[in-house]
């Protein structure tokens, strides 16, 4: 019961969330150029990939320990902010070979400077946050994020408009992590993380032998978010890469975050409960992906039959050239519910290494296509190849779940169809009745 209300909470919130953050980001398209996004997402790919070093699988082994929660929070705490201080300091060092390595101009070089300093907020953010969701209260959770979701663009849009360009985005996308982290060490009190504790060896071991396979599949897990990135940025340059990147964006945020909210906030705590009673947990496996579903067809099949008239009027006409990539990163949401929903149980069931696993089958099927696709089809290639890359993994990770709860392939399979063809008369709908309402409208 309690894990069906953080679900609602976090669908709520993310419902709630997305109208204003749409109109935000939409503002914050038409007031700055693509390069501007692609220089930012470019120096993301850094800090992505830095904070799972950093996290040392801290985080799930936080939700999932059975030892003194006292002791394994210090521990924890005081693990990630070494790991934090000493790659900002990497970080600092090294911005001159890593803005090369991406292919960005030297703007990208102090972007990667000062964002370094993201790094050391997020180090702040982790333990308090995965307390929260050791505890079942997805509500704070929720409300946590929101402070910091709207400040980012908040900030971002008078700046833009003052013409402060990318540093508009360093600065908003700052101070709206820091505001997170303010909120959530409010929401978690007593700070259980701070109280010294005297350093016991074996909890230490045993929360590396647990957290270090989680972050290998989280390292996994980024570099098959963000090898597309990487390859338009070398290949085709930052205003690519911006066209790119909103496109994913704007598209997948709301689909990430259910799925991310309610399988990776809510499900992975609950699954932990389950992990000794495999058919109770077959049942909320089921049960989840069956309500994503319900939520996500006519969400990412509208955005794909829309797209031709949303772009142009909503963003503007420098944006027109992202329309084919939008409407296929929209129909790649359909792949989520059932592919991210896997990643809990894995992990639940103390097998990690399976997400690694499905991340690898990804990876060695998205990036030959990418290669293949983007010298003739540019950015438009690209999604192409992350898509078909994506609907093998959820097959793979189909397989995988049914080995640990079995009878499960066929039921994911089985109740996926009616949403799909539900999905396919809406489009047909939308499809019939455009042309007709548009001219009623008088164009």
């Amino acid at each position: 019961m309690k894990a069906a209300r953080g679900g609602m909470w976090m669908a709520a919130m993310s419902f709630g969330l997305r109208p204003i953050s749409m109109i935000l980001a939409v503002i914050l398209a038409r007031l700055l150029a693509p390069a501007d996004f692609g220089v930012l997402a470019l120096a993301m790919i850094v800090f992505n990939m830095v904070n799972y070093f950093t996290d040392l699988g801290m985080r799930p082994t936080v939700v999932q320990t059975k030892e003194d929660i006292n002791k394994v929070a210090h521990f924890a705490f005081v693990i990630v902010m070494t790991a934090s201080i000493a790659f900002t300091l990497v970080i600092i060092l090294l911005a001159q070979p890593l803005a090369t390595l991406l292919g960005g101009s030297g703007e990208l070089v102090d972007v990667i400077r000062w964002m370094s300093v993201y790094v050391v907020i997020d180090g702040l953010w982790i333990i308090p946050e995965a307390l929260l969701r050791r505890d079942l209260r997805f509500k704070q959770l929720s409300l946590a994020h929101i402070p910091g979701e709207l400040a980012s663009s908040l900030i971002a849009i008078p700046l833009a408009i003052a013409g402060f360009g990318v540093w508009s985005l360093v600065i908003g996308t700052l101070a709206g992590k820091f505001l997170q982290v303010i909120v959530v060490w409010i929401f978690y009190r007593p700070w259980i993380w701070l109280r010294p504790q005297k350093w016991d060896r074996e909890i230490v071991r045993g929360m590396f032998r647990f957290g270090l396979p989680s972050m290998g599949s989280g390292l996994t897990k980024f570099f098959q978010n963000q090898l597309d990135t990487f390859i338009v940025g070398r290949q085709l340059g930052e205003a690519a890469v911006g066209l790119y990147n909103k496109a994913f964006t704007l598209t997948t945020r709301l689909t990430d975050m259910l799925t991310t909210s309610i399988f990776g906030n809510v499900l992975f705590p609950s699954y932990a409960r389950m992990q000794d009673d495999k058919p109770r947990m077959a049942r909320a496996y089921l049960k989840s992906t069956n309500m994503v579903f319900l939520i996500i067809v006519p969400v990412s099949v509208g955005l794909a039959i829309t797209a031709p008239l949303l772009v142009p009027v909503l963003l503007g006409p420098r944006w027109i050239p992202m329309i084919p990539v939008w409407q296929i990163f929209s129909l790649y949401g359909l792949t989520r519910p059932i592919s991210t929903n896997a990643a809990p149980v894995f992990s639940a069931s103390g097998q990690p290494r399976r997400n690694m696993t499905a991340s690898f089958v990804l990876i060695a099927v998205m990036v030959p296509l990418i290669l293949l696709l983007i010298g003739p089809y540019g950015i438009t290639g690209a999604a192409l190849a992350v898509s078909i890359a994506n609907v093998v993994a959820m097959g793979f990770n189909i397989f995988q779940v049914n080995q640990i709860l079995p009878g499960t392939a066929a039921k994911s399979v089985l109740q996926s169809v009616p949403f799909m063809i539900a999905g396919g008369i809406m489009a047909l709908g939308v499809l019939l009745i455009q042309q007709p309402l548009i001219k009623l409208a008088g164009g």
